[in-house]
């Protein structure tokens, strides 16, 4: 696997496909809690496991294309793609609205693809690789909905991205979105980026390439296997 096509798997969270998408409010989140997202919490156990579960389940490929990341790397990924669901659930809620075929046609694409996984792995990883197009789903339909309540009749596709993306962007400002600095992302240009949010200053070759923001396969071998995934 390429390191493009990792980042895209791993990081993105769907923020720069969301034309604009804004997560912010990174914070230090309760004990125990690595996300808040408005009226949810998800737990640093959640994130692990969930972590872990994505591993197994690429685990495969990476190995079949010599690729090793670093668990916090996955983990980085998976805490973006959490927030980035949650929101979009959240806010499908208020609007009253559910997700429709796009969504719909993922989710079955990510289960058929789940069940040469094991079955412990297989809900975390449908729930996390489906995370974009749930956000993706939800952005239009509510930016329609909001279009046609203020009285518009056939809006365009970008005035239904336009509003739904103006949504998604207000949103945690009023919820609230905080997560655990441990997880190293923050708010660069409008998106949850990976960034070193660590209190401690790295010192050396080996902790530098702890923080770098794409995965380093050569570190990444250094570390002991539970620390690793490929």
């Amino acid at each position: 696997m390429s390191k493009t096509r990792l980042t895209t798997v791993l990081r993105t969270a769907g923020a720069a496909a969301l034309s604009g998408l804004v997560l912010t409010g990174c914070g230090s989140a309760q004990p125990g809690v690595a996300i808040e997202v408005g009226d949810e919490t998800i737990s640093t156990r959640t994130v692990d496991r969930a972590s872990g579960h994505v591993c197994t389940a690429l685990g495969d490929e990476f190995s079949a294309n010599g690729t090793v990341v670093p668990m916090g790397f996955v983990r980085q990924g998976v805490v973006q793609l959490m927030t980035l669901s949650s929101t979009a659930e959240q806010i499908a809620d208020e609007y009253g609205v559910e997700p429709g075929a796009t969504y719909e046609r993922d989710l079955a694409s990510r289960r058929r693809a789940a069940e040469a996984f094991p079955e412990e792995v297989r809900e975390d990883y449908v729930e996390v690789m489906t995370a974009n197009a749930l956000a993706t789903d939800i952005l239009e339909q509510v930016g329609r909905a909001q279009l046609v309540a203020e009285g518009f009749e056939e809006p365009t596709v970008d005035q239904i991205t336009q509003a739904g993306t103006d949504i998604f962007t207000s949103w945690p400002d009023a919820n609230g979105v905080t997560i655990d600095p441990r997880y190293g992302v923050e708010m660069v240009d409008g998106s949850l980026t990976p960034s070193d949010t660590n209190l401690s200053v790295a010192v050396g070759e080996t902790a530098l390439a702890g923080l770098a923001t794409e995965p380093d396969a050569a570190y990444a071998n250094t570390l002991p296997e539970i620390h690793r995934c490929g």
